[in-house]
């Protein structure tokens, strides 16, 4: 059997840290989102929508923590137009300003291992992680514009103290949703004057699609693989897009997998299950390698019970582009790349 390769949570803040935080944020001559000086006459902004969450305050086991409130609409957030120093805690925004030539402008990411097409941006500053910023990291870089989404939501009224800040969540639970995150492209192709770029990578993308929609008529399994274990995705899940988008037909129907656990790992599967599932595809990613755990996804699949399934007596398993498609998730190149490496694998 050949593999074929490609080319929300929690946010805990107890007290101490609101009491340093109060320190860092008084010491910091940046202006807040809130109280931000009025633009000048002839200073372009942009206004970005569904860019200020609602956060709620919660607690558990003596920690603070907060979420946000999704049952009230998302706010607008006017930004400058072409800052020149932007803090990402989403790695979709570094990959799209890198893909539409606005990666310059970004002076702090979040201490994360990159994929090889964003490693120029490894040594940039860090500012803690994707779920805890280093307050006092961020306000020494002074950015004109804070960028957090997703797993670093529930930072976004701490964050917005220090520069003007913006949440390009696209989806929850991180999930793979390409209009969503070309949604998101064309805001940050707006706010750099980058529009006709992003019209064009959006084109490719939804060419893409059409190009497997097409072509799809066949039975899949969608897999993490970790530690030499599997977990499986069905349609609606944060994978579900190969079903529910691309057209994929689910090997097995989501409330027919083992335990349906809802997992973020997807349900727990066995060597046996693939078989008894016999797909025409197994459309698969290597978490442990998408969160340098190693890579296993490859040898873990080769085996004897596998290459009896349909997908793996006719070379029909694929191996997505794992930090695309677990890290990243919705930028533009991420998008692309995973989207091409199904289509190659079709088109063979």
């Amino acid at each position: 059997m050949n593999v074929r390769l490609s080319p929300r949570p929690r946010l805990l803040l107890p007290a101490a840290s609101l009491a340093a935080l109060a320190l860092v944020v008084t010491g910091c001559a940046s202006p807040s989102a809130d109280a931000a000086p009025e633009a000048s006459a002839d200073a372009a902004t942009i206004v970005v929508e569904d860019a200020r969450p609602t956060l709620m305050q919660l607690e558990e086991g003596g920690e603070t923590y907060f979420e946000e409130d999704t049952e009230i609409p998302r706010e607008a957030v006017e930004v400058a137009a072409a800052p020149d120093a932007v803090v990402t805690f989403d790695i979709a925004t570094l990959d799209t300003l890198d893909a539409i030539g606005a990666g310059d402008a970004v002076v702090g990411i979040p201490d994360i291992a990159l994929p090889d097409y964003l490693s120029e941006y490894a040594d940039l500053p860090k500012v803690g992680t994707l779920f805890e910023p280093d307050f006092e990291a961020v306000a020494g870089l002074e950015p004109d514009l804070i960028v957090t989404a997703a797993r670093s939501t529930g930072q976004y009224d701490a964050l917005a103290e220090i520069a003007t800040t913006i949440d390009l969540t696209g989806t929850y639970g991180g999930t793979f949703d390409p209009a969503a995150g070309l949604r998101r492209a064309a805001q940050l192709g707006e706010i750099f004057g980058a529009e006709e770029t992003v019209e064009a990578a959006t084109a490719r993308i939804e060419e893409l699609e059409s190009a497997i929609e097409d072509r799809v008529d066949a039975t899949a399994l969608v897999l993490s693989v970790s530690g030499g274990e599997y977990g499986a995705f069905g349609e609606g899940s944060r994978f579900g897009y190969f079903f529910d988008t691309l057209g994929f037909t689910p090997a097995v129907p989501a409330l027919e997998l083992p335990g349906a656990e809802a997992s973020p790992h997807g349900d727990t599967v066995t060597n046996e299950f693939l078989l008894e599932a016999n797909p025409d595809w197994i459309i698969a990613f290597d978490r442990g390698a998408a969160t340098g755990e190693g890579s296993s996804a490859a040898e873990t699949l080769d085996n004897e019970l596998v290459q009896r399934t349909t997908a793996g007596a006719e070379d029909h398993v694929i191996l997505l582009p794992a930090s695309e498609l677990y890290i990243v998730i919705n930028g533009l190149t991420a998008i692309e790349n995973v989207l091409t490496t199904i289509d190659t694998a079709l088109a063979a």
